[in-house]
């Protein structure tokens, strides 16, 4: 049996999704640092913007007082993030381990899916700060110790990235099998 949504619930609409990422990575200059920036962006398949775009007014070298302050604020702001998504799963009636093995697929296993992203160095559009150097969410004392050592090889952008989805049907996913073109 073949089921036809009701007229009503169709409609065309568009979401777009503004996402701001600080990225640290090595490299000569700031030019050849962006330019690896944005090939890996075109390349991972772990997320997909419409437009990326570096904000050249906030590139800074590890010789600048603001990489160090905004470096923190970035692994803070991942941390934080965790936090409050290991409170959404709390809420939702995850206490311990055992727990696990019962989380319904659907908003909780998602919840779950996004910490495991933060926390093994997966990018994703939580991703507030990701240290491309190390393929991280954060950044290893040996790495710390590094860009002390060689500041003028380390660099940090601040990129901005839309991502436009066109909906057809109200509460339809995004499963690319359920999609129309």
């Amino acid at each position: 049996m073949l089921l036809t949504p009701h007229p009503s619930l169709l409609m065309n609409f568009t979401m777009r999704l503004e996402v701001f990422h600080t990225v640290l990575m090595i490299g000569p200059d700031a030019g050849a640092c962006g330019d690896y920036i944005r090939r890996f962006f075109e390349k991972t398949p772990l997320v997909r913007y419409d437009t990326l775009n570096i904000l050249e007014n906030e590139i800074f070298p590890a010789t600048e007082a603001e990489f160090w302050r905004r470096i923190a604020d970035g692994v803070v702001e991942n941390r934080k993030t965790v936090k409050d998504l290991l409170g959404e799963l709390r809420e939702a009636g995850t206490k311990n381990f055992d727990d696990l093995l019962a989380l319904p697929q659907g908003f909780q296993s998602k919840i779950f899916h996004t910490i495991a992203h933060l926390l093994d160095g997966f990018i994703g559009i939580d991703s507030g700060f990701y240290n491309l150097v190390e393929d991280s969410h954060w950044v290893s004392d040996q790495l710390q110790l590094e860009m002390k050592e060689n500041p003028g090889d380390y660099w940090l952008f601040r990129l901005e990235a839309v991502l436009v989805v066109k909906e057809r049907l109200r509460g339809k996913s995004l499963r690319t099998f359920e999609t129309e073109d």
